[in-house]
């Protein structure tokens, strides 16, 4: 069963002797036109009834109870429309007792203009009409019953007061009055059941439209609470839908409404992206593009629709967070590998060691095998450090974050540094905003920053008065919060400033190669970054920033 039918029988198993107890607004606006109807037929009843005994040839006192039936039917149409207009008393009480003053007053309109021959019987029709549609079946069915019943009493009232009548005319009438009563009959059952359907469409139409609403609401929800920004643009690229993060991503104001936006104003890059799309629209995905505030978005595109005109879906991915689910996935399979790798490389290599010291032992006195033994030695002891890099790659996907306020936690790692590497206290200097809260481990923090110091304070000159190193904390213009660890060394040139972080890239003959790398994967696992700036004059600077 559907759910039409489900209303409709609901409907139908009411009881049915009476209206809804609580009837909608648009069941009183029905009575209130009905009664206008009402106020419309007795103001020309009365107006005819100064010319019905000449126009009709009835006697005068048939037409002094047209007149009276006329002006008693406006003065209680009148009433009507005040009372339904306060709504006092129930709509089921306002509706019986009209249809039955219909009734009354329609009979004594008809007995008054000469029978059902006058034609006035059809108002009696719309009537009963009216009825079925206002009332339960029951009383719809007594309404027509009492219709009828006066259609034959006011045709068989000369007969019942006893008056000469012919009875050719009295059968004839009485035929004419059958007809009309099966009428009303067929009426009544017709307008009730054509009420019924109509209170179940506006029942499921309702049901519908709350669903449609909440649905709505579910769906607009949902849309801004998207990581990916997302446009909904005409045919002309005037925006017609941004949600709030499309307008993070494209730096727009947050109050900002989208219908004074186009795609040209909000970024030239975005639009040419759209044009290109339109150029080759089977490809769903276009290249990158850079937007004022430095980050870089990936556009996808979807119409609405098969015509020419129809609307374009504009989905914004941010470049960054793309990449960091593609190295979380990644990482995570090549951290179960390198641990599996290391695991199988320190065995043996613990035994190269413990064999070559050994060996040293016993050919103390030979200097040239001496030599290398020590060679021996020296590379277990690299390669032992570039195991114990890559088993930190196997801890970068367990990430234990919490609240921290990024400058009280930066001055402590400044005196915990200053006493590792045994400096001035005031070679290294933390400036920047104070009030910034940060999600991050802080383990994987101090790893991250105590490299790029250290690193840092190797390619420095010594200390002489002004801080080789300087901590500054801040936003960038994305609202993202960085932490900037800047020296005064001899810098990076700017064609190696992304080669750095590639994993065994090292420009020392010492180094592994995988700090840089590791110091990145750590932040990117703290949903942030790592960069190189370059448009410094003197020294590096390397700039860490936090999820948002």
């Amino acid at each position: 069963m559907n759910d039409q039918q489900a209303l409709v029988s609901t409907a139908a198993s009411q009881p049915q002797n009476a209206a809804p107890a609580d009837p909608p607004a648009e069941n009183w606006q029905l009575l209130n036109y009905f009664n206008l109807y009402r106020v419309v037929i007795a103001s020309l009843a009365l107006f005819l009834s100064f010319f019905i005994g000449e126009a009709l040839g009835i006697d005068s006192q048939a037409q002094a109870l047209f007149m009276s039936t006329s002006f008693v039917y406006l003065v209680t149409s009148l009433f009507s429309v005040q009372v339904t207009r306060h709504r006092q008393p129930d709509f089921e009480t306002q509706a019986t007792v009209f249809a039955f003053s219909d009734v009354t007053f329609l009979t004594l309109l008809i007995r008054a203009s000469g029978g059902i021959d006058s034609g006035i019987g059809i108002f009696m029709l719309i009537a009963v009409a009216f009825s079925s549609l206002l009332l339960g079946k029951r009383m719809t069915i007594f309404i027509a019953a009492i219709a009828t019943l006066g259609i034959f009493v006011q045709h068989g009232w000369d007969l019942l007061a006893g008056n000469a009548v012919m009875n050719s005319e009295l059968v004839a009438g009485f035929s004419k009055s059958a007809i009309l009563g099966l009428a009303f009959f067929a009426t009544a059952g017709l307008g009730h059941l054509l009420a019924t359907r109509l209170r179940a469409t506006e029942a499921l139409a309702a049901s519908r439209g709350e669903d449609l609403a909440s649905l709505t609401e579910i769906n607009e929800l949902v849309i801004q609470n998207m990581q990916s920004g997302v446009l909904v643009c005409d045919s002309k690229n005037r925006v017609k839908l941004i949600n709030d993060r499309g307008k993070n991503l494209l730096g727009l104001e947050a109050n900002i409404k989208s219908s004074k936006l186009t795609t040209s104003t909000i970024s030239a890059e975005l639009q040419i992206a759209i044009e290109s799309w339109k150029a080759r629209p089977g490809t769903p995905m276009q290249r990158p593009f850079r937007t004022e505030l430095g980050s870089v978005l990936i556009p996808r595109f979807v119409t609405l629709g098969q015509s020419d005109v129809a609307d374009l879906l504009i989905f914004l991915d941010d470049a960054t967070i793309v990449r960091q689910q593609a190295q979380q996935l990644k990482m995570a399979a090549l951290a179960r590998l390198t641990a599996s790798i290391a695991h199988e490389i320190r065995n043996p290599l613990g035994a190269i060691s413990n064999a070559a010291q050994l060996l040293a032992e016993s050919i103390a006195s030979n200097p040239q095998d001496m030599r290398l033994v020590e060679i021996i030695s020296g590379h277990c002891i690299r390669m032992n450090r570039i195991i114990e890099n890559i088993t930190q790659l196997a801890r970068r996907d367990r990430v234990d974050q919490i609240n921290i306020n990024l400058y009280d936690w930066t001055k402590e790692f400044k005196q915990q540094f200053i006493h590792t590497i045994k400096i001035d206290e005031n070679a290294v200097a933390v400036t920047g905003e104070k009030d910034l809260e940060v999600t991050v481990d802080p383990d994987q923090l101090y790893q991250v920053v105590m490299n790029l110091c250290q690193n840092a304070y190797r390619h420095c000159p010594p200390y002489a008065d002004t801080p080789i190193i300087t901590l500054e904390t801040g936003k960038n213009k994305a609202g993202r919060t960085f932490l900037d660890i800047a020296d005064i060394g001899s810098g990076i040139a700017p064609d190696i400033a992304e080669s750095i972080f590639d994993p065994f890239y090292t420009t020392s003959s010492s180094g592994t190669g995988l700090g840089l790398y590791i110091a990145r994967e750590l932040c990117e696992g703290n949903g942030g970054g790592l960069q190189c700036l370059t448009d410094r004059e003197v020294g590096a600077c390397f700039r860490l920033t936090f999820a948002i």
